[in-house]
C-alpha cells in the first residue's frame, strides 16, 4: 500500500495486564468481546460506568500469551490504572503502566497528506503492525518496546508534534471520536460516541459494567445524537464543495483538496483555515431551515484547520449504519457555527463501509 510515514502517538500511555486470566478479567469490565484479542491481535474496547457512560476508549492488543496490552489516552491513563486494580480483588494478575518501555507507533496512508504528493511512497506494512481494528481507513498500529520503535525510522523523529498532528487530521477526515477530547469522562452514551459503529460494543457478549443502558439504548430507544463530519470553505458554499469532490460514501475525507489554499483573500469570503481560530471547540452548532427557523442542533467537539468533528443532535433515529442512508436534517437546512461560520456536513464513511 502506499504510506505517508510512520508516526509516533506520543499521546497514547500503555498498560498491560498480564497472567492467565487476562482475557476473562477485561471481559467484566469493558463492551467488547476480550477473547478476539487473541483471535485477532487487536480490538477495540470502552470502559463504561455503572450507568452506562464511556469512562475511555481504549484498543486492547496482544502483547503474547495471555497478556493483554490497553493502549489509552495519557490523560485517562491513571483513573484506569486505578480502575483495573481496584477491580483486580485476589485474581493473580500483575496490572503495571508499561508507557516507559513501550509505545505507540501508527502508518497513516498517502491519502493523509495535507498536500499532493508526486509520487507516493509504495511499501509492505511491517509484519508488527495491525490494521486499526476501529476503521481500516485510519491505517496501522503497532506496540513496540523502545528498542524495537527505534528500527522504523519515524517521518517525525525531528518534531513528534507535527506528526501527532497529522495523525489527528486524518482521524477527523475518518470521522473517528477518540476520548477524552471527543468522549468527556463519564458523560456521553457509547451510542451517541459512534462507538457501536467504530467495533467497541458486543451485543451479544455476557455482562459488564455499563451494559443495561447501552443495551437498552440500542433496542429500545432512539439514537438521535451521533457524530458527523463538518468543514468549512473558502468561499463560504462548504455543502458545495464537498458535493463537488465525488467522493465515495466509504471515503475520508481528503485533506489535500480540503486544505488548499485559495488566492487572494476576497471581500466577505470565509477562510478555509478557519475552525481552529474562529470555531472553538465546544461551539454550538446551528442550523436555519428552510421555514426560516433557527435551531441549536450540536456542538463542535474537534477541529483541525478547515475540519471538524461534531455532535448532531437529528431529527430521526440512527440506531444503526443503515439509518445513516437518510439525512439528518431536513432538506433545506443550512448549518453554521454560532459564530456564523458556514459548514458542510457529512456522514461518517465507515458506517458505508463493508469491512
Amino acid at each position: 500500500m502506499a504510506v505517508r510515514g510512520i508516526l509516533s502517538l506520543t499521546d497514547r500511555r500503555l498498560l498491560r495486564v498480564a497472567g492467565e486470566g487476562s482475557a476473562s478479567f477485561l471481559n467484566g469490565l469493558c463492551s467488547q468481546e476480550t477473547a478476539l484479542v487473541s483471535e485477532r491481535g487487536a480490538i477495540p474496547a470502552a470502559f463504561l460506568s455503572a450507568k452506562g457512560r464511556v469512562l475511555c476508549d481504549t484498543i486492547l492488543v496482544s502483547a503474547g500469551g495471555h497478556d493483554i496490552f490497553v493502549d489509552c489516552h495519557k490523560d485517562v491513563a491513571t483513573p484506569l490504572l486505578r480502575l483495573l486494580l481496584r477491580h483486580r480483588l485476589r485474581e493473580r494478575l500483575t496490572i503495571d503502566d508499561v508507557s516507559d518501555t513501550h509505545r505507540v507507533l501508527a502508518i497513516v496512508p498517502s491519502e493523509a497528506a495535507v498536500a499532493p504528493l508526486s509520487s507516493p511512497i509504495e511499501t509492505e506494512v511491517p509484519d508488527c503492525f495491525f490494521p486499526d481494528p476501529r476503521f481500516a481507513a485510519l491505517g496501522h498500529r503497532a506496540v513496540l518496546d523502545h528498542e524495537s520503535a527505534a528500527a522504523f525510522s519515524s517521518e517525525d523523529e525531528h518534531d513528534p508534534d507535527a506528526g501527532l498532528s497529522l495523525y489527528h487530521l486524518w482521524r477527523l477526515c475518518c470521522a473517528v471520536p477518540e476520548g477524552p477530547g471527543d468522549l468527556p469522562t463519564d458523560s456521553m452514551m457509547p451510542l451517541h460516541g459512534n462507538l457501536d459503529l467504530l467495533n467497541f460494543i458486543s451485543f451479544s457478549k455476557g455482562c459488564y459494567v455499563g451494559q443495561e443502558n447501552t443495551t437498552r439504548t440500542k433496542h429500545r430507544g432512539a439514537v438521535r445524537r451521533r457524530f458527523f463530519s463538518v468543514a468549512s470553505a473558502a468561499d463560504g458554499h462548504p455543502q458545495q464543495m464537498l458535493d463537488r469532490l465525488e467522493l465515495s460514501p466509504s471515503a475520508p475525507l481528503p485533506p489535500a483538496a480540503l486544505l488548499q489554499r485559495p488566492g487572494p483573500k476576497l471581500p466577505g469570503v470565509v477562510a478555509p483555515l478557519c475552525l481552529p481560530c474562529e470555531a472553538k471547540v465546544g461551539e454550538e452548532l446551528r442550523a436555519v431551515f428552510a421555514q426560516g427557523v433557527t435551531k441549536s442542533v450540536g456542538t463542535v467537539y474537534s477541529a483541525r484547520s478547515s475540519i471538524g468533528l461534531c455532535l448532531l443532535r437529528s431529527e430521526g433515529s440512527f440506531n444503526d449504519a443503515e439509518a445513516f442512508q437518510n439525512a439528518p436534517l431536513p432538506a433545506g437546512s443550512l448549518l453554521s457555527t454560532a459564530g456564523g461560520i458556514p459548514l458542510g456536513l457529512r456522514p461518517p464513511p465507515y458506517v458505508f463501509s463493508s469491512e
